[in-house]
């Protein structure tokens, strides 16, 4: 068993962040309030359901995992098709009318033909790449750790190991057709997949979406991309020729980092049918209907979240941009940027996240101790919440690529811009850079 966590965080820490939020605006107060103390609360981000949607919906569900029929006919007919005549599926437990009605609330905004929900993005991913068992996959450099892992060690398709083909980051249409190109001596196109993220984790590159669409389309290979960046808000990438959208609703979607789940969104009828095959045979699909209810109601303020986010982080990067520690600062949304035309054409506004490469001839211990002196900022995976966090950026890429000093990856939250900055600006006095 794991070790337990501990009783309490650092006394002084929490002492000195009570000290600074007595001067915070009411709308950052109400956020950290509940986490003044994030070890006593058992590093839960939302422990009093900030955001929180109606408690419960009126779908017909209240999760059950037995569901009844009044004839033995009535329950085999459900059985065949895998689909109560209420709604949700035969066996609670795969499927409810709250995921129901979140699959069509999504397919809708996407304009896909249908969708799926599963209780992460990466099981989304995951079922996505069950249900085609591609033998080779072309994915891009720095491809999202945990779906590189899971491409990497399950078993893809039914003899053995899927082939990874990696293509760059940045990649054009025309480098990934010449890819395709090859592989098409090797596999035949039903046994291949394109699968883009972008842009990619932690240093946002974007490739040509639309070349890469066209390129494997001309092919007959199917596309996946993960849309997680951006979500349907900032891009619906059906509308430019990818086959199947996966999002971690996780995110921007429910907003308040206790929404765990994630869509895939299929353009094609065949698609789907073939993903919801296997999320019933695979069970991802019982995600909470309590989770269900707050996704559905959430996701109508996405959009509104996602602008005051973007806002937020425009005002910090503005703030490190002034710093002599501050080598390079990672956001498409920047007109700096190489992917910055790209970033136009394809999303034309931003999110919570950029990354900051700090000079390289600071030790890492210091720019350590600037992170551990942060009160507002917590240390946590995951982003799109309403809470703002930091992490160090890991990517695997050629090191001859990236920026030299240590790198972390900062999530601006529904925080006010001004009590953030205020904290940047005290962890700098308090550990000088």
């Amino acid at each position: 068993m794991p070790p337990a966590p501990p009783a309490s965080s650092p006394p002084s820490k929490v002492r000195r962040r009570e000290a600074f939020l007595a001067g915070c605006r009411p709308a950052t107060r109400r956020i950290h309030a509940p986490i003044l103390d994030v070890a006593a609360a058992r590093g839960h981000l939302n422990p009093r359901g900030l955001g929180r949607a109606r408690a419960f919906s009126d779908l017909g569900s209240l999760g059950q995992s037995s569901v009844g029929f009044e004839t033995l006919a009535d329950y085999e007919a459900a059985d065949a098709a895998g689909r109560a005549p209420y709604g949700g599926a035969e066996y609670g437990v795969v499927q409810s009318p709250e995921a129901d009605a979140v699959c069509a609330k999504f397919a809708a905004l996407h304009g896909g033909a249908g969708a799926i929900v599963c209780a992460s993005g990466l099981a989304a991913i995951a079922t996505v790449l069950d249900a085609f068992a591609p033998k080779l996959v072309l994915i891009p450099e720095g491809l999202y750790f945990p779906a590189w892992r899971y491409m990497a060690e399950a078993n893809l398709s039914e003899t053995g190991r899927a082939a990874l083909v990696t293509y760059p980051a940045g990649a054009s249409g025309a480098e990934v057709g010449a890819l395709l190109d090859e592989a098409g001596r090797l596999f035949a196109p039903a046994d291949t997949m394109v699968y883009l993220e972008a842009p990619v984790s932690g240093t946002f590159e974007i490739p040509d979406i639309a070349g890469i669409a066209a390129a494997a389309a001309r092919a007959g290979i199917r596309t996946v991309m993960d849309n997680t960046w951006g979500s349907h808000v900032r891009f619906r990438p059906l509308d430019h020729g990818i086959g199947i959208a996966v999002q971690a609703t996780t995110k921007y979607e429910g907003g308040y980092g206790d929404t765990p789940s994630g869509v895939a969104v299929a353009r094609a009828e065949a698609d789907i049918a073939r993903l919801r095959r296997r999320l019933r045979i695979g069970g991802h699909g019982a995600v909470s209907p309590q989770t269900c209810a707050r996704l559905f109601h959430r996701v109508d303020g996405a959009k509104a979240r996602l602008d005051r986010h973007e806002a937020t982080a425009a005002a910090l990067m503005a703030w490190f941009e002034g710093k002599a520690f501050t080598a390079r600062i990672l956001s498409p949304t920047r007109a700096d940027s190489p992917h910055h035309a790209r970033y136009q054409q394809y999303f034309g506004a931003g999110n919570s996240l950029f990354t900051v490469a700090f000079d390289e001839g600071l030790p890492g211990e210091r720019v350590h101790a600037f992170v551990d002196a942060l009160l507002l900022f917590r240390v946590a995976e995951s982003w799109g919440g309403h809470v703002s966090l930091v992490l160090p950026v890991h990517p695997r890429r050629d090191p001859a690529t990236l920026p030299k000093g240590a790198t972390f990856r900062f999530n601006a939250g529904l925080e006010e811009a001004g009590d953030l900055i205020a904290d940047l600006e005290q962890a700098a006095r308090a550990a000088p850079l």
